[in-house]
C-alpha cells in the first residue's frame, strides 16, 4: 500500500464533524437509532465514509472488525459511560441542584468530555489505519492484494 494516501487526523476530524452537522433529521434518527438498538458506532461509521470519500478506499470486515477491537476498549469504558451521563441530564432525576442551570451547565460539560473522547477515538483509527497501511501486505502467493 505504498500509494496510498496518508491520514490526516485533522481532514478526518473536519470531515465527520460536517458530515454529522449536514445529517438530515431523519439520517440523524436513523444512526442513532442503529446506535442504540445494535451498537453502530456512529465515529466508525462515518471514518468508513470518510475513506471512501476522500480517500478512495473501503474497509473490509475483517478490517472493521480489526478497526473495532482497537477502539472497544476506550469507548465502553470512557465514551459510553460519558454518553449516559450526557442523556441522563436531558431529563435530570428529581434529585437534581435547587438551580437547573447547574445541571445544564454540567450536561454541557460531559457532552463536551463526549465529544473530545470521540475525538481521541478518531485519532486512534487513524493510527491505526496509517500503521495498517506501513505494514508489509503478506498473501499466500505472488498475486496483487485486492
Amino acid at each position: 500500500m505504498t500509494d496510498a494516501k496518508p491520514v490526516s487526523k485533522q481532514d478526518a476530524w473536519n470531515f465527520i464533524v460536517a458530515r454529522y452537522r449536514d445529517l438530515t433529521p431523519d439520517e440523524s434518527k436513523h444512526l442513532h437509532g442503529l446506535q442504540d438498538a445494535h451498537g453502530l458506532d456512529i465515529v466508525l461509521h462515518l471514518f468508513q465514509e470518510y475513506l471512501a470519500l476522500r480517500l478512495g478506499r473501503s474497509l473490509t470486515p475483517d478490517e472493521v472488525a480489526s478497526a473495532e477491537s482497537q477502539i472497544a476498549g476506550w469507548r465502553s469504558e470512557v465514551i459510553l459511560p460519558l454518553r449516559r451521563l450526557h442523556r441522563a441530564l436531558d431529563d435530570p432525576p428529581s434529585f437534581t441542584p435547587d438551580r437547573p442551570e447547574r445541571a445544564q451547565a454540567l450536561r454541557t460539560l460531559i457532552a463536551r468530555a463526549e465529544l473530545e473522547a470521540e475525538q481521541a477515538e478518531l485519532y486512534a483509527l487513524c493510527d491505526w489505519l496509517s500503521s495498517m497501511m506501513a505494514a508489509p501486505q503478506i498473501h499466500g502467493s505472488d498475486q496483487p492484494h485486492q
